[in-house]
């Protein structure tokens, strides 16, 4: 039997779908990855949209976006790192 992984990346290539998915990706690993910086907590901020290599992220207040721009080059390699390329080169949070 062929894994769930490989039978994605199949239609994926099929379809024309890799774009979406991996955007699809990266939020899920943004959300776990920003989370575990704060004792896996549900925190409240989410990204919006990715632009060429700048991943928007909406933030609802200003504490949070000081802590996030601190840990924002962390933050950045712990997703390039997952996807083995550079799919994000800037992080800008907006309130």
């Amino acid at each position: 039997m062929e894994s769930l992984k490989l039978l994605i990346s199949q239609k994926r290539k099929q379809r024309s779908l890799g774009k979406p998915l991996q955007i699809y990706e990266l939020f899920g690993e943004w959300n776990r990855n920003a989370g575990e910086y704060f004792g896996n907590k549900k925190i409240r901020c989410r990204p919006r949209i990715l632009r060429g290599k700048t991943l928007f992220v909406d933030v609802v207040n200003a504490s949070l976006v000081s802590e996030l721009q601190l840990r924002q080059y962390q933050l950045i390699k712990k997703l390039n790192d997952h996807f083995g390329k550079k799919m994000v080169e800037r992080i800008v949070f907006k309130l």
